[in-house]
C-alpha cells in the first residue's frame, strides 16, 4: 500500500492506493478552524484499524509546499515518524513536480501555480525565466503575475476572476496519483518543508 498525505489544501486528506487502485481518500479535518494536530493522530489509527495500513504499507509521500507552516510541520513530523520507524520508502510531492508533470502533457510550458492553504494563506509559484524556482505569498490581495505566465494552475479559487488568463483547478492527489509510478521512492531521506515568510524562502 501506500499513503500519501496532502497537508496544502485547506483541508488535508489521507489518500491510500493499492494495487494501482484508489482504496481510499479520507478528510483529516472537517472544516477549516479544525486543527490538524489534533486530528491527524486519530485519524491514521481509524484507517490502520480498517486497513491493517500500517503492517502492509510499503511507500509513502506527502505535499511539501509552501502552504500553512503549521500544517507542514505537522505532517512532516508525521510522515518522519512513520517512515523512520518502518524504513518506509518516501517521495516529497513539490510545486516543481506539479509544473512538470503538466508541461510534459501541455504545449504550454509556461505554468504558475496558486495555491490556497489553510487560514486562507494564498501562493502563486512558478518557474521563472532562468528556470529557477520562486514562491511568492500573496498579501492583501496584492499579486502580480509575471508576463511570460500563460496559464495558472488553482487547487481551490481562481487567483482573479477577472484574470483574462486560462485558469485550470487540480488536486494534488490527481496530480500525484496520474503520476507516481514514474516518481523514484527513497528511504532515510529528511522531510524539508518549503516555508514562505515575507516571501523568503525559509530552510
Amino acid at each position: 500500500m501506500l499513503l500519501f498525505l496532502d497537508v496544502i489544501s485547506p483541508i488535508p486528506e489521507f489518500c491510500v492506493i493499492d494495487d494501482n487502485k484508489v482504496i481510499l481518500k479520507e478528510k483529516i479535518i472537517q472544516n477549516e478552524s479544525d486543527r490538524l494536530s489534533d486530528n491527524i493522530i486519530q485519524s491514521y489509527i481509524e484507517i490502520d484499524k480498517r486497513l491493517n495500513l500500517t503492517q502492509n504499507l510499503k511507500k509513502i509521500s506527502t505535499t511539501i509546499g509552501p502552504g500553512s507552516y503549521t500544517s507542514l510541520r505537522v505532517g512532516s513530523a508525521f510522515i518522519s515518524g512513520l517512515m523512520i520507524s518502518r524504513k518506509i520508502p518516501y517521495y516529497p510531492l513539490s510545486i516543481e513536480d506539479i509544473l512538470n508533470f503538466n508541461s510534459k502533457n501541455s504545449s504550454k510550458n509556461n505554468i504558475g501555480v496558486f495555491i490556497t492553504s489553510s487560514n486562507n494563506q494564498e501562493f502563486l509559484c512558478y518557474k521563472n525565466k532562468n528556470n529557477v524556482m520562486e514562491y511568492n505569498k500573496i498579501e492583501n490581495n496584492k499579486c502580480s503575475i509575471p508576463k511570460h505566465i500563460e496559464f495558472i494552475l488553482f487547487n481551490k479559487t481562481e487567483i482573479n476572476k477577472n484574470n483574462k488568463l486560462e485558469q485550470i483547478q487540480f488536486s494534488f492527489f490527481e496530480e500525484f496519483y496520474k503520476n507516481y509510478n514514474n516518481l523514484t521512492f527513497k528511504k532515510n531521506i529528511f522531510i524539508n518543508p518549503i516555508y514562505i515568510s515575507n516571501n523568503q524562502l525559509l530552510n
